[in-house]
């Protein structure tokens, strides 16, 4: 369960990274850092969402 919080973190770092070079691509007008930060936050909250619904299977009682 310790490695699942690591992930996690990891995730939500890497959300916020990519959101502050999102915010700085759009500020410079480079359309490539926008995108390309854009299409990795999207894939790391794609993988979030999904660990997040294994540690709720996990962590159901029957």
């Amino acid at each position: 369960m310790g490695k699942k919080v690591a992930l996690n973190t990891l995730y939500n770092v890497g959300i916020i990274v990519c959101l502050f070079i999102a915010y700085e691509g759009f500020l410079q007008k480079h359309w490539s850092w926008l995108l390309g930060a854009a299409f990795v936050a999207v894939m790391l909250i794609i993988l979030k969402v999904r660990l997040i619904k294994e540690v709720r299977q996990l962590t159901k009682k029957p």
